[in-house]
């Protein structure tokens, strides 16, 4: 029988909140990082009813929790209960990342820089000068969107069934990055073209994730992949989509969420903590998750 003495008076605490939450690996993460870096601090994840995330965010204040993530569906409505956002925050219209500092909660988007990073890692190369295919128009669309934006692609075009939300996006992209974004639905005469042409397409929609892994964002039977294409898709459960494994099949270089996930985490425990870890120490890490799911 031994003393359990991995929470103490001393511990700090971080969380995450959002509706479901079951599904996550943050906690995982996070507590893994504290303990190789012997840093007194656990991660917990809280599923909140939309009708209580302001009392979710004043508890978590009140508790004096050094910061928490929030996820899906609560990283736009959240903005509204913190005390200030970043201006990249503001822009995506998002925040995932909330850092309280002596009582006033600061709200951060990691999101992008995760995706941003994961990107550039294992396709080998950026965005700039390159013509992206952005399908879906949400959250996840906007942060990335601006992004890649600001990382000099030459043409972005935005693709969503609902044609005023990529118009909307579109929009914002031009007016306040770069005048690069186009907006399209599926049914567009263009859009098929558009699609086999793209340098890199990039799926931002939860379709294919689990348990619907059968659905795909587009349907499959009419777009075509070219064998030049890099192909990523957000989702990382499963980690090969069904839209995915096509653009595999046609030679694209595939891409799945988990990088992203990963590195949007490493970036809000930088921001909590303000310890930068070490490029080896992150490299070794995502290797040890991305062994896990590949298990």
């Amino acid at each position: 029988m031994e003393i359990n003495k991995s929470i103490t008076g001393k511990t700090k605490l971080i969380g995450l909140i959002g509706n479901p939450i079951e599904h996550t690996i943050s906690p995982q993460l996070h507590n893994t990082i504290s303990g190789m870096l012997d840093i007194k601090l656990t991660y917990v994840p809280f599923r909140v009813n939309p009708e209580d995330l302001e009392y979710a965010v004043k508890g978590l204040k009140a508790l004096n929790f050094l910061g928490f993530n929030v996820t899906v569906p609560y990283k736009k409505d959240v903005m509204k209960y913190l005390d200030e956002n970043t201006r990249e925050a503001l822009l995506m219209g998002a925040v995932n990342t909330v850092k309280n500092i002596d009582g006033t909660l600061y709200g951060y988007n990691t999101d992008a820089e995760g995706f941003s990073r994961s990107f550039k890692e294992e396709a080998g190369t950026g965005f700039r000068d390159k013509t992206v295919l952005l399908i879906g128009a949400g959250g996840a669309a906007r942060s990335i969107a601006v992004k890649i934006a600001f990382e000099g692609a030459k043409k972005l075009y935005i693709a969503n069934r609902t044609l005023k939300k990529a118009q909307e996006l579109a929009s914002l992209i031009n007016e306040n990055v770069k005048y690069l974004a186009s907006s399209l639905s599926y049914e567009d005469k263009d859009f098929f073209d558009i699609f086999y042409k793209s340098d890199i397409i990039i799926n931002t929609t939860s379709a294919g994730m689990y348990p619907n892994i059968s659905e795909s964002p587009v349907d499959l039977n009419t777009c075509r992949f070219n064998s030049n294409q890099i192909v990523y898709d957000v989702i990382y459960n499963p980690l090969k989509t069904r839209f995915l494994s096509e653009a595999e099949k046609n030679g694209c270089k595939i891409i799945n969420g988990l990088g992203m996930l990963l590195y949007q985490g490493i970036a809000a425990y930088e921001i909590w903590t303000g310890v930068k870890l070490p490029e080896d120490f992150v490299r070794d890490l995502c290797n040890l998750f991305k062994s896990e799911f590949l298990a």
